[in-house]
Protein backbone atom coordinates (compact mmCIF):
# COMPACT_ATOMS: atom_id res chain seq x y z
CA UNK A 1 0.00 0.00 0.00
CA UNK A 2 1.34 3.67 -0.63
CA UNK A 3 1.82 5.84 1.64
CA UNK A 4 3.71 9.44 0.56
CA UNK A 5 5.73 11.28 2.99
CA UNK A 6 5.25 15.19 1.77
CA UNK A 7 8.57 16.84 2.47
CA UNK A 8 8.53 20.57 2.72
CA UNK A 9 11.82 22.42 2.95
CA UNK A 10 11.20 25.97 4.24
CA UNK A 11 12.49 29.05 4.78
CA UNK A 12 10.62 32.35 6.05
CA UNK A 13 7.67 30.59 4.49
CA UNK A 14 4.92 32.40 7.11
CA UNK A 15 3.02 34.47 4.37
CA UNK A 16 2.14 30.98 2.62
CA UNK A 17 2.96 27.93 4.74
CA UNK A 18 -0.63 27.43 6.52
CA UNK A 19 -2.61 27.74 3.05
CA UNK A 20 0.22 25.43 1.55
CA UNK A 21 -0.38 22.86 4.74
CA UNK A 22 -3.73 23.36 5.07
CA UNK A 23 -4.45 21.69 1.65
CA UNK A 24 -2.86 19.29 2.66
CA UNK A 25 -4.49 17.99 5.54
CA UNK A 26 -7.02 15.67 3.31
CA UNK A 27 -3.99 12.96 3.04
CA UNK A 28 -3.09 13.06 6.82
CA UNK A 29 -6.71 11.79 6.88
CA UNK A 30 -6.00 9.04 4.15
CA UNK A 31 -2.89 7.83 6.11
CA UNK A 32 -0.13 9.99 4.73
CA UNK A 33 2.28 12.14 6.33
CA UNK A 34 3.58 15.95 6.26
CA UNK A 35 6.67 16.79 7.41
CA UNK A 36 8.15 20.36 7.51
CA UNK A 37 12.11 21.09 7.51
CA UNK A 38 12.80 24.96 8.43
CA UNK A 39 16.42 26.07 7.63
CA UNK A 40 16.43 29.13 10.07
CA UNK A 41 13.19 30.72 9.62
CA UNK A 42 13.16 34.16 12.15
CA UNK A 43 9.43 35.75 11.09
CA UNK A 44 7.61 32.80 12.71
CA UNK A 45 7.03 30.29 10.02
CA UNK A 46 7.90 26.73 12.31
CA UNK A 47 5.22 27.85 14.79
CA UNK A 48 2.63 28.40 11.95
CA UNK A 49 3.50 24.92 10.53
CA UNK A 50 3.95 22.72 13.84
CA UNK A 51 -0.16 22.40 14.45
CA UNK A 52 -0.97 21.05 10.67
CA UNK A 53 2.42 18.65 10.18
CA UNK A 54 3.55 15.03 11.61
CA UNK A 55 6.46 16.25 12.17
CA UNK A 56 8.46 19.65 12.08
CA UNK A 57 12.36 20.01 12.02
CA UNK A 58 14.27 22.00 12.51
CA UNK A 59 18.55 21.87 10.14
CA UNK A 60 20.62 24.36 9.01
CA UNK A 61 19.61 26.05 5.67
CA UNK A 62 20.26 24.66 2.47
CA UNK A 63 17.59 22.96 0.67
CA UNK A 64 19.34 19.38 0.27
CA UNK A 65 20.66 19.47 4.02
CA UNK A 66 16.59 19.86 5.08
CA UNK A 67 15.37 17.30 2.71
CA UNK A 68 17.97 14.63 3.79
CA UNK A 69 16.70 15.20 7.13
CA UNK A 70 13.07 14.58 6.25
CA UNK A 71 13.71 12.01 4.73
CA UNK A 72 15.79 10.26 7.26
CA UNK A 73 12.71 10.63 9.81
CA UNK A 74 9.99 9.94 6.82
CA UNK A 75 7.55 6.39 7.11
CA UNK A 76 6.19 6.40 4.23
CA UNK A 77 7.45 4.27 1.21
CA UNK A 78 7.21 7.36 -1.22
CA UNK A 79 8.96 10.64 -0.55
CA UNK A 80 7.39 13.51 -2.13
CA UNK A 81 9.39 17.14 -1.91
CA UNK A 82 7.27 19.83 -1.98
CA UNK A 83 8.45 23.87 -2.84
CA UNK A 84 5.84 25.96 -0.22
CA UNK A 85 4.72 27.90 -3.27
CA UNK A 86 3.48 24.82 -5.37
CA UNK A 87 -0.08 23.38 -5.67
CA UNK A 88 -0.36 19.56 -6.60
CA UNK A 89 -3.09 18.12 -8.45
CA UNK A 90 -6.10 16.76 -6.67
CA UNK A 91 -5.94 13.18 -5.25
CA UNK A 92 -2.54 12.85 -5.77
CA UNK A 93 -1.92 9.97 -3.24
CA UNK A 94 -3.98 8.19 -5.98
CA UNK A 95 -2.80 9.28 -8.92
CA UNK A 96 0.57 8.32 -7.89
CA UNK A 97 -0.52 5.40 -6.64
CA UNK A 98 -2.10 4.28 -10.37
CA UNK A 99 0.87 5.75 -12.18
CA UNK A 100 3.37 3.62 -10.51
CA UNK A 101 1.43 0.64 -10.35
CA UNK A 102 4.25 -2.15 -10.16
CA UNK A 103 7.39 -0.06 -10.98
CA UNK A 104 10.04 -1.12 -8.79
CA UNK A 105 12.35 1.91 -8.67
CA UNK A 106 9.65 4.61 -9.20
CA UNK A 107 10.93 8.17 -9.13
CA UNK A 108 9.55 10.87 -11.45
CA UNK A 109 8.30 14.87 -11.30
CA UNK A 110 4.90 16.53 -12.54
CA UNK A 111 4.44 18.69 -15.54
CA UNK A 112 4.04 22.23 -14.68
CA UNK A 113 2.43 25.45 -14.90
CA UNK A 114 2.34 28.74 -13.18
CA UNK A 115 -0.20 30.86 -11.32
CA UNK A 116 0.03 34.01 -13.52
CA UNK A 117 -1.91 32.75 -17.40
CA UNK A 118 0.33 35.21 -19.50
CA UNK A 119 1.54 34.15 -22.69
CA UNK A 120 5.03 34.42 -21.25
CA UNK A 121 4.38 32.19 -18.10
CA UNK A 122 2.57 29.77 -20.31
CA UNK A 123 5.31 29.31 -22.01
CA UNK A 124 8.11 28.94 -19.91
CA UNK A 125 6.37 26.45 -18.66
CA UNK A 126 6.17 24.60 -21.68
CA UNK A 127 9.67 24.90 -22.19
CA UNK A 128 10.69 23.42 -18.68
CA UNK A 129 7.91 20.39 -19.02
CA UNK A 130 9.33 19.50 -22.83
CA UNK A 131 13.12 20.36 -21.57
CA UNK A 132 12.56 17.75 -18.21
CA UNK A 133 11.11 15.26 -20.71
CA UNK A 134 13.99 15.48 -23.46
CA UNK A 135 16.81 15.34 -20.60
CA UNK A 136 15.94 13.32 -17.61
CA UNK A 137 16.33 16.27 -15.59
CA UNK A 138 13.43 17.76 -13.40
CA UNK A 139 13.81 20.60 -10.99
CA UNK A 140 12.93 21.26 -7.95
CA UNK A 141 9.42 23.42 -8.83
CA UNK A 142 8.07 20.41 -10.44
CA UNK A 143 7.84 17.98 -7.22
CA UNK A 144 10.35 15.28 -7.33
CA UNK A 145 8.95 11.83 -6.03
CA UNK A 146 10.70 8.81 -5.08
CA UNK A 147 10.64 5.37 -3.41
CA UNK A 148 12.51 5.79 0.16
CA UNK A 149 13.83 2.60 -0.84
CA UNK A 150 15.66 4.54 -4.12
CA UNK A 151 16.42 7.60 -2.44
CA UNK A 152 18.34 5.57 0.03
CA UNK A 153 19.91 3.68 -2.28
CA UNK A 154 21.71 6.46 -4.12
CA UNK A 155 22.83 8.06 -0.80
CA UNK A 156 19.98 10.74 -0.52
CA UNK A 157 20.89 14.65 -2.10
CA UNK A 158 24.25 15.68 -2.84
CA UNK A 159 25.86 18.60 -0.62
CA UNK A 160 25.26 20.96 -2.99
CA UNK A 161 24.12 24.71 -2.23
CA UNK A 162 22.31 24.43 -5.88
CA UNK A 163 21.20 22.43 -8.60
CA UNK A 164 20.32 19.65 -6.26
CA UNK A 165 17.26 18.45 -7.91
CA UNK A 166 19.35 18.25 -11.35
CA UNK A 167 22.45 15.83 -9.74
CA UNK A 168 19.94 13.84 -8.04
CA UNK A 169 18.01 13.23 -11.50
CA UNK A 170 21.04 12.42 -13.20
CA UNK A 171 21.97 9.58 -10.30
CA UNK A 172 18.44 8.42 -10.41
CA UNK A 173 18.17 8.04 -14.14
CA UNK A 174 20.77 5.85 -13.89
CA UNK A 175 18.66 2.95 -11.90
CA UNK A 176 15.48 3.79 -13.49
CA UNK A 177 13.24 5.37 -15.99
CA UNK A 178 11.80 8.48 -14.78
CA UNK A 179 7.85 8.65 -14.31
CA UNK A 180 6.77 11.97 -16.03
CA UNK A 181 2.83 12.57 -14.78
CA UNK A 182 1.46 14.87 -17.07
CA UNK A 183 -1.19 16.19 -14.73
CA UNK A 184 0.65 19.75 -13.48
CA UNK A 185 1.98 21.57 -10.28
CA UNK A 186 0.94 24.94 -10.57
CA UNK A 187 3.51 26.65 -8.92
CA UNK A 188 4.05 30.87 -7.91
CA UNK A 189 5.66 33.16 -10.70
CA UNK A 190 7.22 35.21 -7.99
CA UNK A 191 11.10 34.26 -8.65
CA UNK A 192 10.16 34.98 -12.36
CA UNK A 193 8.85 38.66 -11.56
CA UNK A 194 10.68 39.60 -8.75
CA UNK A 195 13.88 39.47 -10.71
CA UNK A 196 11.92 40.32 -14.49
CA UNK A 197 11.62 37.43 -16.81
CA UNK A 198 13.76 37.71 -19.20
CA UNK A 199 16.79 38.28 -17.00
CA UNK A 200 15.79 35.00 -14.58
CA UNK A 201 15.60 32.74 -18.30
CA UNK A 202 18.91 33.97 -19.06
CA UNK A 203 20.34 33.31 -15.62
CA UNK A 204 18.70 29.65 -15.18
CA UNK A 205 20.11 28.86 -18.59
CA UNK A 206 23.49 30.51 -18.00
CA UNK A 207 23.52 28.49 -14.65
CA UNK A 208 22.91 25.23 -16.20
CA UNK A 209 25.38 25.17 -18.72
CA UNK A 210 27.95 26.11 -16.32
CA UNK A 211 27.01 23.43 -14.36
CA UNK A 212 26.85 21.01 -17.38
CA UNK A 213 30.28 22.70 -17.83
CA UNK A 214 31.27 21.31 -14.22
CA UNK A 215 31.59 24.70 -12.57
CA UNK A 216 30.81 24.60 -8.61
CA UNK A 217 27.72 24.93 -7.08
CA UNK A 218 28.92 26.67 -4.43
CA UNK A 219 30.10 29.65 -7.09
CA UNK A 220 27.24 29.37 -9.25
CA UNK A 221 24.97 29.81 -5.92
CA UNK A 222 27.02 33.41 -5.77
CA UNK A 223 25.00 34.43 -8.97
CA UNK A 224 22.10 32.71 -8.26
CA UNK A 225 21.64 34.46 -4.78
CA UNK A 226 23.99 37.32 -4.84
CA UNK A 227 22.70 39.14 -1.62
CA UNK A 228 22.70 36.09 0.78
CA UNK A 229 25.38 35.18 2.94
CA UNK A 230 25.63 31.96 5.08
CA UNK A 231 26.95 28.32 5.51
CA UNK A 232 24.39 26.89 3.06
CA UNK A 233 25.13 30.17 0.57
CA UNK A 234 28.13 30.23 -1.49
CA UNK A 235 30.85 30.46 1.64
CA UNK A 236 33.86 32.17 1.22
CA UNK A 237 35.88 29.85 4.27
CA UNK A 238 38.65 31.97 5.30
CA UNK A 239 40.95 28.76 5.67
CA UNK A 240 39.10 26.80 2.50
CA UNK A 241 41.87 23.88 2.02
CA UNK A 242 41.48 23.12 5.97
CA UNK A 243 38.90 20.24 6.76
CA UNK A 244 36.70 20.52 11.14
CA UNK A 245 36.55 16.95 11.60
CA UNK A 246 34.13 16.16 14.33
CA UNK A 247 34.24 12.93 15.78
CA UNK A 248 30.59 11.52 17.15
CA UNK A 249 29.26 8.72 19.00
CA UNK A 250 26.10 7.31 17.69
CA UNK A 251 23.48 8.49 19.73
CA UNK A 252 22.36 5.56 21.52
CA UNK A 253 20.47 4.76 24.83
CA UNK A 254 23.27 3.46 27.23
CA UNK A 255 26.32 3.93 24.49
CA UNK A 256 27.38 7.81 25.09
CA UNK A 257 28.74 9.65 28.02
CA UNK A 258 28.89 6.00 30.01
CA UNK A 259 30.91 7.93 32.69
CA UNK A 260 27.91 10.33 33.56
CA UNK A 261 25.12 7.60 33.60
CA UNK A 262 25.10 6.59 37.13
CA UNK A 263 24.68 10.29 38.28
CA UNK A 264 22.20 11.75 35.47
CA UNK A 265 20.76 8.69 34.03
CA UNK A 266 21.47 6.94 30.46
CA UNK A 267 18.41 9.21 29.36
CA UNK A 268 19.73 12.57 30.18
CA UNK A 269 23.22 11.34 29.39
CA UNK A 270 22.18 10.95 25.90
CA UNK A 271 20.33 13.99 26.14
CA UNK A 272 23.67 15.69 26.68
CA UNK A 273 25.27 14.04 23.72
CA UNK A 274 23.13 14.91 21.12
CA UNK A 275 22.99 19.03 22.89
CA UNK A 276 26.83 19.05 23.09
CA UNK A 277 27.14 17.69 19.55
CA UNK A 278 24.44 20.38 18.22
CA UNK A 279 26.42 22.81 19.68
CA UNK A 280 29.79 22.19 18.79
CA UNK A 281 28.76 21.63 15.17
CA UNK A 282 26.86 24.72 15.29
CA UNK A 283 29.65 26.60 16.17
CA UNK A 284 32.00 25.11 13.46
CA UNK A 285 29.29 26.15 10.73
CA UNK A 286 28.71 29.29 11.69
CA UNK A 287 32.12 30.10 12.34
CA UNK A 288 32.76 29.74 8.41
CA UNK A 289 35.95 28.89 9.14
CA UNK A 290 36.95 25.73 7.24
CA UNK A 291 34.24 22.76 5.87
CA UNK A 292 32.96 20.94 8.20
CA UNK A 293 32.98 16.59 8.34
CA UNK A 294 31.28 14.37 10.96
CA UNK A 295 33.19 11.55 11.58
CA UNK A 296 30.75 8.75 13.40
CA UNK A 297 31.24 5.53 15.23
CA UNK A 298 28.81 4.10 13.20
CA UNK A 299 25.13 4.56 11.56
CA UNK A 300 25.91 7.75 9.36
CA UNK A 301 22.14 7.53 8.69
CA UNK A 302 20.95 8.30 12.21
CA UNK A 303 18.52 11.20 12.24
CA UNK A 304 20.51 13.39 14.48
CA UNK A 305 23.38 13.26 11.93
CA UNK A 306 21.37 13.87 9.02
CA UNK A 307 19.98 16.81 10.48
CA UNK A 308 23.57 18.51 11.03
CA UNK A 309 24.89 17.94 7.84
CA UNK A 310 24.45 16.57 4.31
CA UNK A 311 25.21 12.55 4.10
CA UNK A 312 28.48 13.55 1.53
CA UNK A 313 29.71 15.16 4.69
CA UNK A 314 29.58 11.81 7.54
CA UNK A 315 31.99 9.28 7.76
CA UNK A 316 32.08 6.41 9.65
CA UNK A 317 35.70 5.59 11.89
CA UNK A 318 37.32 3.11 11.09
CA UNK A 319 40.03 1.62 13.38
CA UNK A 320 40.12 -1.13 16.02
CA UNK A 321 40.17 1.73 18.80
CA UNK A 322 40.83 5.81 18.97
CA UNK A 323 44.08 5.98 18.11
CA UNK A 324 43.34 4.13 15.20
CA UNK A 325 40.14 6.03 14.17
CA UNK A 326 41.49 9.42 14.26
CA UNK A 327 44.77 8.56 12.31
CA UNK A 328 42.56 7.17 9.67
CA UNK A 329 40.38 10.05 9.44
CA UNK A 330 43.50 12.47 9.40
CA UNK A 331 45.04 10.66 6.91
CA UNK A 332 41.91 9.74 4.54
CA UNK A 333 41.15 13.58 4.60
CA UNK A 334 44.88 14.90 4.22
CA UNK A 335 45.14 12.71 0.80
CA UNK A 336 42.75 14.73 -1.04
CA UNK A 337 44.50 17.06 -3.02
CA UNK A 338 42.69 20.34 -2.48
CA UNK A 339 43.41 20.07 1.56
CA UNK A 340 46.74 20.52 3.70
CA UNK A 341 44.97 21.49 7.26
CA UNK A 342 43.02 19.58 9.45
CA UNK A 343 41.30 20.29 13.21
CA UNK A 344 40.14 17.35 14.99
CA UNK A 345 37.88 17.69 17.38
CA UNK A 346 35.18 16.39 19.80
CA UNK A 347 31.68 16.69 21.26
CA UNK A 348 32.58 16.58 24.69
CA UNK A 349 33.91 20.06 24.74
CA UNK A 350 30.83 22.82 24.63
CA UNK A 351 33.77 25.49 25.80
CA UNK A 352 34.89 25.56 22.28
CA UNK A 353 34.20 28.70 20.37
CA UNK A 354 34.63 30.32 17.16
CA UNK A 355 37.68 32.02 18.44
CA UNK A 356 39.11 28.86 19.97
CA UNK A 357 38.98 27.35 16.47
CA UNK A 358 40.29 30.32 14.80
CA UNK A 359 43.12 30.71 16.85
CA UNK A 360 44.33 27.17 15.83
CA UNK A 361 43.65 27.17 12.62
CA UNK A 362 45.82 30.84 12.32
CA UNK A 363 48.87 29.33 14.52
CA UNK A 364 48.53 26.05 11.69
CA UNK A 365 49.02 28.57 8.69
CA UNK A 366 52.25 29.61 10.28
CA UNK A 367 55.33 27.73 8.25
CA UNK A 368 57.15 27.24 11.63
CA UNK A 369 54.44 25.48 13.12
CA UNK A 370 52.93 21.80 12.81
CA UNK A 371 50.97 21.13 14.90
CA UNK A 372 48.37 22.55 17.60
CA UNK A 373 47.12 20.97 20.71
CA UNK A 374 43.99 22.16 22.92
CA UNK A 375 45.05 20.74 26.54
CA UNK A 376 42.01 19.48 28.51
CA UNK A 377 42.38 19.83 32.48
CA UNK A 378 42.22 16.17 32.21
CA UNK A 379 45.31 15.49 30.96
CA UNK A 380 44.22 14.62 27.62
CA UNK A 381 43.39 17.19 24.51
CA UNK A 382 39.96 19.13 22.83
CA UNK A 383 41.46 19.95 20.07
CA UNK A 384 44.58 18.61 17.89
CA UNK A 385 45.46 20.31 14.23
CA UNK A 386 47.92 18.53 12.14
CA UNK A 387 49.11 19.42 8.43
CA UNK A 388 50.79 15.87 8.05
CA UNK A 389 49.47 12.63 9.00
CA UNK A 390 51.85 11.68 11.81
CA UNK A 391 50.50 8.28 12.65
CA UNK A 392 52.91 7.38 15.19
CA UNK A 393 50.72 10.13 17.53
CA UNK A 394 47.99 8.32 17.94
CA UNK A 395 49.57 4.96 18.57
CA UNK A 396 50.07 2.74 22.17
CA UNK A 397 47.74 5.20 23.96
CA UNK A 398 45.76 4.57 26.69
CA UNK A 399 42.93 6.79 25.98
CA UNK A 400 41.07 8.39 28.92
CA UNK A 401 43.82 8.45 31.28
CA UNK A 402 45.63 11.98 32.61
CA UNK A 403 48.56 10.64 30.24
CA UNK A 404 47.42 11.31 27.21
CA UNK A 405 48.29 14.54 26.16
CA UNK A 406 52.01 14.53 27.95
CA UNK A 407 52.81 11.30 25.58
CA UNK A 408 51.40 13.61 22.47
CA UNK A 409 53.39 16.37 23.06
CA UNK A 410 56.03 13.90 23.63
CA UNK A 411 55.56 12.22 20.25
CA UNK A 412 55.74 15.29 18.82
CA UNK A 413 59.27 16.19 19.96
CA UNK A 414 60.28 13.07 19.12
CA UNK A 415 59.29 12.90 15.17
CA UNK A 416 60.48 17.06 14.89
CA UNK A 417 56.95 18.30 14.77
CA UNK A 418 56.95 22.06 15.65
CA UNK A 419 53.80 22.56 17.87
CA UNK A 420 51.82 24.65 19.49
CA UNK A 421 49.45 25.22 22.71
CA UNK A 422 46.26 26.70 22.86
CA UNK A 423 44.39 27.61 26.05
CA UNK A 424 43.20 24.90 28.21
CA UNK A 425 39.70 23.56 28.31
CA UNK A 426 37.28 21.67 29.81
CA UNK A 427 35.30 18.90 28.54
CA UNK A 428 31.96 16.96 30.44
CA UNK A 429 33.19 14.19 31.19
CA UNK A 430 33.41 13.97 35.25
CA UNK A 431 29.92 15.19 37.62
CA UNK A 432 31.64 18.61 38.47
CA UNK A 433 31.60 19.26 34.73
CA UNK A 434 28.13 19.08 34.95
CA UNK A 435 27.67 22.59 37.02
CA UNK A 436 29.63 24.49 34.64
CA UNK A 437 27.08 23.92 31.82
CA UNK A 438 24.93 26.77 33.49
CA UNK A 439 27.83 28.97 32.64
CA UNK A 440 28.34 28.87 28.83
CA UNK A 441 26.47 31.35 26.70
CA UNK A 442 24.15 30.61 25.42
CA UNK A 443 23.74 28.09 28.77
CA UNK A 444 23.78 24.52 27.91
CA UNK A 445 20.68 22.70 29.12
CA UNK A 446 19.38 19.09 28.58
Amino acid sequence: MLKVSFILPVLNEAHLIVAQLQRLQCYRDSGHEIIVVDGGSYDGTPGLATPLTDLMLRTGPGRSLQMNAGASHAKGNLLLFLHADTCLPRKVDKLLEQRIGHAKKPWGWFDIRFISTAFVYRFIAKAMTLRSRLTGVCTGDQALFVSTDLFVGVGGFAAVPLMEDVEMSKRLRRHAKPLCIYEKVVTSSRRWQDKGVFRTIFLMWWLRLLYFLGVNPHYLVKQYYPQRTGPNVAVDYLYPKARILVFAREPRLGAVKTRLQGVIGKERALALHEVMLGRVTATVTQSQLAPMALWVSSNKHHKLFLSICNIMNIYEQIGEDLGQKMAHAVASTLSEDSINTVLLIGADCPSIDQSYLASALDKLAEVDIDAVIGPAEDGGYVLLGLKTPAPELFRCIEWGCDSVLRVTLQRLEENGLRYHLLDRRWDVDRAEDLERLAGLVPPLSF
